[in-house]
């Protein structure tokens, strides 16, 4: 019995806090969006972050060690981001963090990795700021900078040989970014006729802008430069009987089939970080979906090299001190089966060798155990090159 109004609990406190270092958890954080518009990309992070600790920890942890996922919704609110990472890293003592989706939240909450020496992984925010030549702890782990999105989409137009391609691009920072992109890598192209259009973020009738295209005929049509669109500019362009690809903006599959029905099928098109027609890829989905019985999309897939590259680095640099780790992620090559690429890094933490996977969506069912219950599966249409790393300007 225990007396003198000491606790069971208070006992096991001391006793935690007595054990010698080597036997505590590393923790990992997931600091991303749990609510909010990215809620359905929050989630599908965090469980594949959650998936690749479990084993992890099956394989006995890292240096003896278990990992331990500590989680904080940034509220897709950059001051919230800024105030969870900052908890994470000071209160929970995280070595690592991230799996991040807005932009918006990556610009404000890198900066403070920075300042913190703490590394902060990028899942879909594309902002080509985000990361400076001075960054050495900002990661990029799927959607390339912003500047570069769109060079696979070049890679496809001259592989297919397509001579008529349209674009529709939002009024804000990543519609602008991706326009400059569209006419670095798509304009130029040898026979290849564009055009361009630009429509307000919270556009909801894209029928105008679609019309405006129909005497181009275009057989593709980049609507990556405004996610918001996706959904209605594929099914749009259907009802105005246009023969037609749309190409998106990484959104996560399940959540769009849901929005845009029976248009997506041969018609929209999407990118993946993961090579989704290897049995690599396959039997990792089949994992994912026997756990959180769900699609493993590319933010999961995201969420799941975060923690498999943060363990490798630990045993690489055989330290759990966050700058270790980051140097050894900037100095590393970490290759996962069926990841599209082996990830590496340049100083500033953009990836190099980008593949992408670009894909479809077809009538049937999923191969294996990967979807079950669904009527449709993704079918590759093109796999890109290796690109060149973005290299910031200031």
């Amino acid at each position: 019995m225990i007396k003198r109004g000491i606790t069971l609990l208070t006992v096991l406190v001391l006793a935690m806090a007595v054990m010698p270092a080597d036997a505590q958890p590393i923790k990992i954080g997931f600091a991303s969006s749990l609510s909010g518009p990215f809620t359905a990309w929050g989630i599908n992070v965090r469980d594949g972050m959650k998936l690749a600790i479990a084993e992890v920890n099956e394989k006995g942890g890292v240096l003896g060690r278990p990992l331990e996922l500590v989680e904080r919704d940034d509220k897709n609110n950059p001051a919230e981001g800024i105030t969870t990472f900052k908890f994470l890293v000071e209160r929970e003592g995280i070595v690592a963090g991230g799996g991040v989706i807005s932009s918006g939240v990556g610009l404000a909450v890198a900066r403070e990795a920075e300042a913190l020496k703490v590394p902060y992984f990028l899942t879909m925010s594309g902002s080509h700021g985000i990361t400076k030549k001075s960054s050495r702890y900002t990661f990029r782990t799927c959607l390339p900078a912003a500047p570069t999105v769109l060079e696979p989409i070049a890679e496809m137009i001259k592989d297919r040989k397509y001579t008529r391609v349209g674009a529709i691009f939002a009024d804000y920072e990543w519609g602008h970014a991706l326009k400059a992109s569209f006419e670095k890598f798509i304009v130029p192209l040898p026979g290849v006729k564009t055009q361009i259009e630009v429509a307000p973020v919270p556009e909801k009738d894209f029928t105008p802008y679609l019309r405006k295209m129909q005497a181009l005929d275009p057989e593709l049509i980049v609507a990556t430069g405004h996610p918001p669109g996706n959904p209605t500019i594929t099914r749009q362009s259907a009802e105005l009987g246009m023969k037609t690809l749309v190409v998106g903006s990484w959104y996560p599959p399940e959540f769009f089939v849901q929005r845009a029905g029976d248009a997506v099928f041969d018609r929209y098109v999407d990118f993946s970080c993961g090579d989704i027609a290897s049995p690599a890829y396959q039997k990792l989905a089949e994992k994912f979906h026997a756990t959180y019985k769900r699609f493993f999309d590319h933010n999961a897939f995201s969420g799941y090299v975060i923690v498999r590259m943060v363990a490798d680095a630990i045993r690489q640099a055989n330290s759990a001190d966050p700058k270790a780790i980051a140097a050894a992620l900037r100095t590393g090559k970490f290759a996962y089966e069926g990841y599209g690429w082996t990830l590496s890094y340049t100083e500033s933490g953009d990836m190099k060798g980008v593949q992408p996977t670009l894909y479809t969506f077809e009538k049937g069912s999923p191969p294996g155990g990967i979807n079950p219950g669904a009527n449709w599966r993704p079918k590759v249409l093109f796999r890109s090159p290796p690109s060149q790393p973005y290299v910031p300007t200031e």
